[in-house]
């Protein structure tokens, strides 16, 4: 986020302006302190000068400010702010051109005249621009320039500066690309008016002229209401019912748009709190309302919007607020934060009139909103243009994000139809409904049902399934690098399109020979199949939608290259109707091949079985017949061998078909490997639910125990008293399985052997562990141990019985995780004596397949130890050499390193565990009571996002009892992912003590007369202060009298006596302050006259009770009163009025209390 700098430029009506503060320009010097410029007064002589001493010569002033400079002081300091305003002195003497003059004419205002022949008012702000760019990378400036050519010389220079600063003004509020504004008569004008709309606007806030009105929203496929938007209007007594585009950029200029905007929340909160009094909770609409850039910047923004529902007592889910992109762009970090606070408190969050900006795509990235409002204007959607598909796909995104999408500004029957073909059913516009008043909208309510707005339904399937679309995640890695052909698939009832390939899977569907055919076969997978090939992947992807599938078909690419396919799909996650599917593939040609040889004869057992059904010895002949294992068995009570073929018994490993009922038990399901049992159940629970023939892959038992791989094809047929049962035809494929494994296993190992020093294979099918890979010991590749013995002897080597733990547990984790993600852990080798750090990581590349990485981290632990040493030294020296103590915070094991000198003889690192924890007591001995919450607070706003924090307390760190410390944190982050506070804590018990001496009068404690002039001042920038409040001026009466007859000790003690009373009288937050000899002023914020009239009688009542030795009477006060209104926006406006009263009530006879006006 960065502050804009803009330069405003006029041709040559007063704009008054109250100086906004700033130190270094004196009214009474030339020169500007603190930027080395001109100050105001030696501007107007030198601008002077140059126009009479060059009277042929045509000028230009040129006037700019900082955008949003109180923003860049609050987030990085006022030291940071003066800093800024140096460097932009030095910047414009840099770039003025000779015979130019510049000068800071207050706070961040900047002026400069120039001839008109020098300045380039293109290239100036592209030279503004690049210096801005490199002044700090974490704060945006916008540069504009506005310019009055001095056409009169004969003007004031004083008013000349005043219509440049129009100029700038108009700037400001122009577009994006509005890089500079000439002043002329119709600028001055259209401000004039701009001007007379912005006086009246305190008044129509405080008078109701501000009404809310409603836009309704509906859910298309009902036609029942979803929801409203609040809409502003002004029912202006003269000019009528005024659209808000007619005066919120009012408001956004004057400062007042977030007073309005609280506004407009409340009204919201209050219809909504009569319609729950009527209609119930369920039947009350929910009101979306906007939220403002300046909205943004509140720190009480989510206190205020929580204090305001819980007062009217609406639920917050019913009060749905509106961002935009344009807040993003300015103040991203400021957006997200808030945003991030406002959902946990329960408020739903809306991006407005998204598609219109330009980082539409940037802000959902990353401002985590709840709610997408389309903009129909943007996309210029319809079916046949460009902006309909845009809005297809903006549609199916928010569906994948789970994001609600409105579409507002519908107008037309077309358009609403095409939207609701697209799948975005919700939408607003004139279509259904203008903006209307409450009792208008109160008629819509009560002629329709109000429905919730619901999220799109969308189902992970797979844990961690969004990891796919993260580029850095290791699936991802997976997915690119290992796994062999894969792709992200959409299937949503009718076209199967191909999301995302890895370069393999492109490759063996020849994806880059030809980039037209490439975006076919992307598109709709299915449309390139032919049609028995379709219907066999379109029936697989159905039965996805249940769970893991898997076809074969023949795949024809465009080169004309023709191969056997095998496509296993798992679903990922399902949004609506559409299932978003994980695919992998392998070429089966080869194996094809084989299936074409078997086919005459397995096709002809169904019509063969049936004619020699009853001939059990003719058709026990054909079955041995033929190459290929068949077997028959029940699916009713159980699952029955009824028989099963010679080839079938051989393959399993059993002589003939006695020996296999006598070791089965006739149980079906006895040789399959019982991780593949479920699938086989479900295959057959298919093929009775009307499935055609479904071809199969398990895992199967020898009759010697070990383990192999059967495909076949299963078909559903009725036996000869009509009972349920499943017929199989199946070959041994083992060898070809291992191969393909093999293949897998070499690849993975090529490309993790670059990586890691040795790699591992655990095989579940022998249960044996082979080394794959080894740098260390390359005559150890090939070895193969049983499985558990390996790991007993790899356990050997680990001395640290946690450690081992820990590595069984992780190994024993991946075997059983099916999502493929890899896991590590760290652990000390012990071999020959010699310790080495091991960091082993485990991949799961298959059902039966374990991949064990192992890399030796030694260096990398003992660089991070030394790291962690010359970074304790580090510390310890900037201890030393500053004085201060050095502050290191670790948020993941929450400890402490404090470096401090507490006895003088060096400094010594302190480690504090648990360091919140003990924050929150025990620590409570060193950290003053009153100050905890200023520390907590600190770190809470580090944990919330901010680069760095800060904060003034009391504390004992020395034991010597509490002293005031800062403490400058930065906030940095780690590779792991933990977050850091480091930097510096500072004594400044001397400081405060120069800053209290500086700011109070010494006499009283009180302020002194510049503070209080700050504090009234600043009091006053709040509306609510300027409307409610009283500002007082009092003096002691005959003082001098006091001192010369008491003497001037006496004199003192009745000051301190008068402040006392008055601090005691009135409340903290109140400005009470000594302005010079005997007189008081205070501003008592947002009471009642009378409250004030009671306390100062009750204040002079103390005073004359008070002795002053050597005074021959009671001392007593004069008390000037005023109450103030909005037009007050200085010191001097409040303190002139009240002063005035104060002299009225003096030559009334002093002793008494005079209010002005009265």
């Amino acid at each position: 986020m960065r502050p804009a700098w803009e330069l405003g430029i006029a041709k040559g009506s007063s704009v008054q302006e109250e100086d906004a503060g700033g130190g270094g320009s004196s009214p009474v010097s030339d020169h500007d302190t603190l930027s080395g410029l001109l100050g105001r007064s030696g501007f107007d002589k030198r601008v002077r000068m140059i126009i009479d001493g060059h009277p042929n010569e045509s000028y230009l002033l040129v006037y700019g400010d900082i955008d949003r400079f109180k923003v860049y002081n609050d987030l990085f300091g006022a030291p940071a702010g003066d800093r800024l305003l140096a460097d932009i002195g030095a910047m414009i003497r840099d770039l003025m051109p000779a015979g130019a003059a510049a000068a800071r004419l207050r706070a961040d205002h900047f002026v400069c005249c120039c001839s008109r022949s020098s300045f380039d008012p293109d290239r100036m702000p592209a030279a503004l621009d690049a210096w801005f760019a490199s002044y700090r990378e974490d704060f945006t400036f916008f540069v504009r320039l506005g310019i009055f050519p001095i056409d009169d010389p004969s003007l004031d220079v004083n008013l000349m500066c005043d219509r440049a600063l129009l100029a700038l003004r108009s700037a400001k509020s122009g577009y994006v690309g509005s890089k500079y504004v000439f002043y002329d008569e119709k600028l001055r004008s259209s401000v004039l008016k701009e001007q007379e709309l912005a006086g009246e606007m305190i008044a129509a806030l405080e008078g109701g002229q501000f009404v809310p009105y409603f836009q309704p929203q509906y859910r298309y496929a009902t036609g029942r209401m979803i929801g409203a938007e609040v809409l502003a209007r002004w029912n202006h007594p003269a000019k009528g019912l005024l659209g808000p585009t007619e005066f919120i950029p009012v408001f956004e200029r004057n400062g007042l748009i977030a007073t309005f905007d609280y506004y407009m929340w409340e009204q919201a909160c209050r219809c909504l709190r009569m319609w729950i009094d009527g209609r119930g909770v369920e039947g009350a609409p929910r009101l979306s309302v906007n939220l403002s850039r300046a909205d943004i910047y509140r720190s009480d923004l989510c206190t205020y919007l929580k204090g305001l529902v819980e007062r009217y007592d609406v639920p917050a889910e019913l009060l749905h607020l509106e961002i935009t992109e344009s807040a993003y762009m300015e103040a991203p970090k400021q957006l997200i934060g808030a945003v991030t606070k406002l959902r946990a408190a329960g408020f739903v969050v809306e991006m407005d009139d998204f598609g219109s900006g330009y980082s539409s795509l940037n802000t959902l990235k990353d401002v985590p909103v709840d709610v997408l409002k389309l903009d129909m204007g943007f996309l210029g959607a319809s079916a046949s243009s460009r902006g309909g598909l845009i809005l297809a796909s903006v549609v199916r995104m928010a569906r994948w994000l789970d994001l609600p999408l409105i579409a507002e500004g519908v107008e037309t029957k077309q358009q609403a139809a095409y939207l609701a073909s697209v799948g975005c059913d919700y939408m607003q516009g004139y279509l259904f409904s203008k903006p209307v008043d409450r009792e208008t909208f109160e008629k819509l309510l009560e002629g329709t049902a109000v429905e919730d707005l619901a999220h799109p339904f969308a189902e992970s399937l797979q844990d961690g399934a969004a990891e796919f679309w993260d580029v850095d995640s290791q699936l991802s890695l997976i997915f690119n690098s290992y796994a062999g052909p894969a792709a992200i698939a959409e299937y949503d009832g009718e076209t199967c399109e191909l999301i995302r390939v890895n370069g393999e899977f492109a490759r063996l569907l020849d994806l880059a020979d030809e980039a037209a055919s490439a975006e076919l076969v992307r598109k709709n997978f299915l449309g390139v199949l032919q049609e028995e090939d379709r219907a066999a992947l379109e029936e697989a992807l159905r039965a996805a939608s249940e769970g893991d599938a898997a076809c074969d078909l023949r795949y024809r690419s465009a080169a004309g290259k023709g191969r056997w396919l095998r496509l296993h799909l798992r679903p990922l996650s399902r949004a609506d109707s559409v299932i978003s599917l994980y695919v992998l593939a392998e070429e089966t040609t080869e194996e094809q091949v084989l299936r074409d040889r078997l086919a005459a004869p397995r096709d002809s057992i169904p019509g063969g079985l049936q004619r020699l059904r009853r001939q059990n010895e003719a058709r026990q002949q054909l079955y041995d017949a033929i190459p290929c294992g068949i077997v028959r068995y029940t699916v009713g009570d159980g699952q029955h061998i009824v028989s099963i073929n010679k080839k079938g018994c051989e393959l399993l490993g059993y002589r003939d078909r006695e020996e296999f009922i006598a070791s089965s038990g006739d149980n079906a399901l006895m040789p399959i490997h019982e991780d593949d049992v479920p699938r086989h159940r479900a295959g057959i629970e298919r093929l009775r639910n009307g499935s055609k023939p479904l071809d199969f892959a398990y895992r199967y038992y020898r009759s010697d125990g070990t383990v192999g791989w059967l495909e076949g094809t299963s078909a559903y047929e009725l036996g000869p008293e009509g009972e349920p049962m499943i017929q199989s035809a199946f070959l041994d494929v083992s060898g070809r399985r291992r191969k393909s494994h093999e293949l897998d296993l070499q690849r993975f190992t090529e490309v993790l052997c670059s990586v890691y020093d040795e790699i591992f294979e655990f095989d579940r099918m022998d249960d044996r562990y082979h080394v794959l890979y080894s740098a260390l010991h390359p005559e150890s590749i090939g070895v193969a141990l049983p499985l558990e013995e390996a790991l007993e002897r790899w356990m050997a080597h680990i001395p640290d019985g946690v450690e081992r733990a820990g590595l069984r547990k992780t190994f024993d984790e991946c075997r059983a995780n099916v999502s493929g993600k890899p896991s590590s852990c760290t652990y000390k080798l012990s071999k020959g004596g010699n310790a080495t750090w091991c960091q082993s990581t485990f991949i799961r590349v298959s059902d039966t397949c374990t991949l064990c990485c192992n890399k030796d981290v030694t260096e990398g632990l003992a660089t991070e130890d030394r790291r962690r040493a010359w970074q304790d030294e580090r510390y310890r020296l900037l201890t030393e050499m500053t004085n201060k103590m050095s502050f290191d915070y670790d948020s993941d094991t929450d400890t402490v390193l404090l470096y401090i000198d507490r006895t003088g003889d060096g400094v010594e690192a302190q480690v504090i565990p648990h360091y919140l924890e003990k924050l929150a007591s025990t620590r409570s001995g060193v950290v003053h009571p009153d100050d905890m919450d200023d520390v907590r607070r600190m770190f809470e706003d580090a944990r919330a996002g901010a680069a760095e924090v800060s904060a003034e307390y009391r504390a004992n760190y020395y034991g010597h009892g509490y002293a005031w410390y800062r403490a400058n944190l930065f906030v940095a982050h780690d590779n792991a992912g933990a977050w850091h506070l480091v930097g510096l804590i500072e004594n400044i018990e001397d400081e405060r003590d120069l800053r209290y001496r500086a700011e109070n009068d010494a006499a009283t404690g009180l302020s002194n007369h510049a503070t209080t002039q700050d504090l009234v001042a600043a009091a006053l920038a709040k509306p609510a202060v300027r409307e409610h409040s009283v500002c007082v001026v009092l003096d002691i009466d005959d003082f001098k009298a006091v001192n010369d007859n008491s003497g001037h000790m006496e004199g003192d003690a009745l000051l301190r006596k008068v402040g006392s009373v008055l601090r005691s009288s009135f409340r903290e937050s109140d400005v009470i302050g000594r302005v010079g000899g005997d007189e008081f002023v205070l501003l008592l914020k947002e009471v009642d006259m009378d409250v004030v009239l009671r306390k100062l009688n009750q204040v002079r009542a103390q005073i004359s009770a008070t002795t002053v030795p050597g005074l021959g009477h009671a001392p007593t006060l004069s008390v000037g009163v005023y109450a103030t209104c909005s037009d007050d926006r200085t010191y001097r406006d409040v303190f002139t009025r009240a002063n005035e009263a104060l002299y009225q009530a003096k030559r009334a006879g002093k002793n008494r209390v005079q209010v002005y006006g009265s």
